[in-house]
């Protein structure tokens, strides 16, 4: 019975589709194909090591003088066999105070050799202990610059990537894949130098102490090429597939965890578990495969080194009782010597899984390192000045896709402190609107003027300093309610944040909280009511003070009651600067000096309210219709 067949025998259920072979080498969300392993790749993990040369080369001097302590055991050993063998072989003296003698000569000469053979090997085992942490610190000062640089990209990248990529891949890949690269970070020079070195030391003393033997066994150096040779590519690719995988997992497990509230709600906890059932169980063949085939690499290498010592021991054995070698030592010394040079072998097989893992979460790695955003400063870019908050869309044309524009040919001018609204269906194009105007995408024609300033020839922070944006899910940061009001202004005190939310009118509704600015939100805002997390949000967009203020949707998530004071705090927000509302409460923005009207991308209608309503085109229609269904009394 396969491995599938028996994870599919233990799950008691096929799952909504049979689990199938073990993945395949498929890109997915944009990625390339795995392309072999390749001396760039290994080049540029080394590069992230180089600030560290020093820590690294400390660390390797002092395996180096470890190894050549370590070395000398067969020598000790060989000394000691040779002494205690030379004195049983030799004939008893007839005189008893003579054969005591020799017998404490040769007793004294054993002891000696151990007491200085203990001393090599513990300062050998003390150089292991600095090195050690030597290595240690600095690996884990390269693994925190990766870290670091991930976070940086995954702050300067646009808005389009989060568009397109799965929550749970970015994760893996700050996580699980940086990881892997820890054990090269840390101990892959040292490894390799110290392995490489021990067996040229380790072949070098074998010929020195027996050259003979040394022959016999050289004659398995081809088997041991051919070995690695055949499964070095192997589980090179398997180890790429298990952890693509082990991605798809974990991006699964973020998905449902993130949208836990609307599994519950559609009753899809079963049907969840059986697609994570599957993704998992591929992902244990995968892992299976790529162990089976180190099940076979492993033992072959050891079966190699088995015949070495099956060769020294019989031929030695031949040698020592022919006379042809000085004594059984040199034999023992032989064989320690080729469990030397075998014991590097063995571990670069080892070390070669942890290679393969590590490559493929450094080739993941690189790719996101190496993404440019879509939307970035300019080389020439300037800081934009104060400004008034004149904005001016110039023919602008837009789409996520650039060959499928969802924003066609929009030209429209807001001056300073004017409020304007955008109204349409869903997928009209608002919130796109909004987005461009907070330069989270670039259009592909037109141009965007903020005060007479192109904003693709600004910096994005000067920009952003002096923008406010409130969305209809805003987002809370984990802590309190005064860490995430000023969040735009870390440098605010309590009084100023109390002063914010009493000028808004959102400060009753604060101290009403457990423990008002103190109140821990909870994890995305978990305890607090959607009508309070607005609240909130408001007092920290009009904390940061900004010119100009997006607002999307900023108050359908909320009740009747709430709303009322959002509107009474939307009046005092927007006074003196230039506000964009989206809206579907139309209830919110018959007050708007400009109401835009878009359609399938392009602006239909514009006006005042009331313009609009005399007009008796698409507004006055969705104004008629959100009459009706809420009761609202209609305007004049």
């Amino acid at each position: 019975m396969t491995l599938l067949a028996r994870l599919r025998r233990r799950l008691g259920r096929a799952g909504p589709r049979p689990l199938g072979r073990p993945l395949e080498l498929v890109p997915t969300d944009d990625e390339p194909q795995y392309r072999p392993i390749d001396r760039a790749l290994l080049r540029r993990m080394l590069r992230w090591l180089r600030p560290y040369a020093r820590q690294y080369f400390l660390g390797i001097a002092l395996g180096v003088v470890m190894i050549v302590l370590e070395m000398q055991s067969p020598q000790f050993m060989r000394a000691i066999i040779n002494i205690t063998t030379a004195f049983v072989a030799a004939p008893a003296p007839d005189d008893p105070a003579a054969a005591a003698a020799a017998e404490h000569a040769a007793i004294r000469r054993v002891a000696g050799l151990i007491g200085l053979w203990a001393v090599v090997l513990t300062t050998a085992v003390l150089l292991q202990r600095w090195a050690i942490i030597v290595m240690t610190r600095a690996g884990e000062c390269v693994q925190f610059d990766l870290r670091r640089a991930l976070f940086a990209q995954l702050q300067r990248l646009s808005m389009s990537y989060y568009d397109r990529t799965k929550l749970g891949r970015i994760i893996s890949r700050c996580t699980s894949d940086v990881n892997a690269l820890r054990d090269i970070n840390v101990w892959g020079i040292d490894t390799i130098i110290k392995n490489v070195l021990i067996m040229l030391v380790a072949g070098a003393m074998l010929l020195k102490t027996e050259a003979r033997l040394f022959l016999a066994v050289v004659g398995l150096a081809p088997l041991l090429f051919a070995a690695n040779v055949y499964f070095r590519r192997r589980i090179s690719v398997a180890w790429q597939v298990a952890r693509e995988g082990w991605t798809r997992v974990s991006t699964n497990l973020a998905e449902n965890i993130t949208g836990v509230r609307v599994v519950t709600a559609f009753n899809r906890q079963n049907w969840n578990l059986e697609v994570f059932n599957r993704l998992q169980g591929m992902n244990t063949a995968n892992c299976v495969r790529a162990a089976r085939l180190n099940g076979v690499y492993q033992p072959t290498l050891q079966l190699i080194g088995f015949a070495g010592r099956a060769v020294i021991l019989l031929y030695g054995g031949y040698l020592a009782t022919t006379g042809a070698v000085a004594g059984v030592g040199a034999v023992v010394a032989a064989f320690l010597y080729w469990d030397l040079f075998m014991g590097p072998i063995l571990t670069f097989g080892n070390f070669h899984n942890q290679l393969m893992m590590a490559m493929a979460g450094a080739e993941r790695v690189y790719d996101l390192l190496d993404l440019e955003p879509e939307v970035r400063d300019a080389p020439d870019a300037r800081p934009l000045p104060p400004i008034a908050g004149h904005v001016r869309f110039e023919h602008v044309t837009f789409g996520y896709q650039p060959d499928r524009p969802v924003l066609h040919d929009i030209d429209f001018t807001a001056e300073p402190g004017q409020t304007i609204a955008l109204v349409g269906a869903t997928g009209s194009g608002k919130s796109s609107v909004i987005a461009l105007i907070a330069r989270f995408y670039q259009p592909q024609r037109g141009r965007i003027l903020v005060d007479g300033h192109d904003i693709r020839g600004v910096t994005g922070e000067s920009l952003h300093r002096q923008m406010g944006l409130v969305l209809q899910t805003n987002f809370l940061f984990t802590g309190t309610v005064l860490d995430n009001i000023r969040y735009a202004r870390p440098t605010a005190t309590p009084a100023e944040v109390e002063q914010a939310a009493r000028a808004l009118g959102s400060w009753d509704a604060i101290a009403a909280l457990p423990r008002g600015l103190l109140t821990e939100v909870g994890e995305r805002g978990a305890n607090m009511s959607l009508g309070q997390r607005q609240l909130i949000c408001f007092t920290r967009a009009f904390l940061a003070d900004p010119r100009i203020f997006l607002l999307d949707e900023a108050t359908s998530a909320v009740d009747s009651v709430t709303e009322q004071l959002v509107q009474r705090s939307l009046t005092r927000l927007v006074q003196g600067r230039t506000t964009f509302v989206v809206a579907h409460r139309l209830s919110t923005i018959v007050g708007a000096d400009c109401i835009l009207v878009l359609d399938q991308g392009r602006i239909i209608e514009r006006g005042t309210h009331a313009e609009l309503l005399a007009h008796g085109g698409r507004y006055a229609a969705l104004y008629r219709r959100f009459v009706f269904h809420t009761g609202a009394a209609p305007a004049d």
